[in-house]
């Protein structure tokens, strides 16, 4: 058991064992019980610092976003061409998607809320500006809707960046003005990932650098034998 060593932290113990089962499980099987036991802690320990399970994956799911959105970021503030920058992001993206795929699967999961008839939009004409959009049956609750909200503002933060990437393209005139850049940005990061989630069992980082490269390679030349 992970807390065979004493000498770690509760609160690191029961997050490594947290990532333990949550990426073997997924989000509904995992149990508090059993992360309790591998983390060799007492249940009241666990309440005390996360008061449930919705809040252990969302303080795991942070935990590993930090360090993540640093180095998107890192790569954003790069003084290099764009297509360097992209490629770059790209590596980032695919490696840490493949990293973490069963979590991240988890995470887009609860941020869609389909199984319960009901997503979080945008409004229209307003990018930072939510709205809950009912498919069937009933409406969410206050809580549900916060839920998901936080989840949504996670896998979005990854996705600001690299729409920052391409706005600062196309201000730098490399790139064709976009009617709606963030409706485009989400089709890039959203389709690169489930890539990744659908073939992340053939992955490596020599496999990520490759998938990084051909992506941009397509992005910036099309299926064009010679480049211009």
């Amino acid at each position: 058991m992970l807390g065979t060593d004493r000498t770690i932290p509760k609160d690191e113990r029961i997050m490594a064992a947290a990532e333990r089962v949550f990426s073997h499980k997924g989000y509904s099987q995992a149990t508090l019980d059993e992360i309790i036991k591998i983390a060799d802690t007492g249940k009241g320990t666990v309440y005390k610092y996360y008061q449930n399970k919705e809040n252990l994956f969302y303080s795991l799911v942070l935990r590993k976003n930090k360090p993540f959105l640093e180095k998107l970021q890192a790569v954003a503030k790069m003084d290099c061409s764009f297509e360097r920058k992209l490629r770059d992001y790209f590596m980032e993206l695919v490696s840490f998607m493949h990293e973490n795929a069963v979590i991240w699967q988890v995470l887009l999961f609860e941020m869609s809320g389909s199984a319960s008839g009901w997503k979080l939009v945008r409004k229209k004409g307003c990018e930072n500006q939510l709205e809950v959009k009912v498919t069937w049956g009933e409406p969410p609750t206050k809580a549900e809707v916060e839920t998901v909200k936080r989840y949504y503002e996670v896998v979005h933060s990854e996705m600001a960046i690299l729409q920052n990437i391409l706005e600062g393209a196309v201000n730098a005139g490399v790139l064709k003005p976009l009617i709606d850049l963030h409706a485009w940005t989400g089709s890039i990061f959203f389709g690169i990932i489930m890539s990744v989630f659908h073939n992340s069992n053939i992955y490596d980082l020599e496999t990520a650098e490759e998938m990084a490269t051909v992506i941009t390679d397509r992005f910036m030349y099309g299926a064009s034998i010679s480049r211009k």
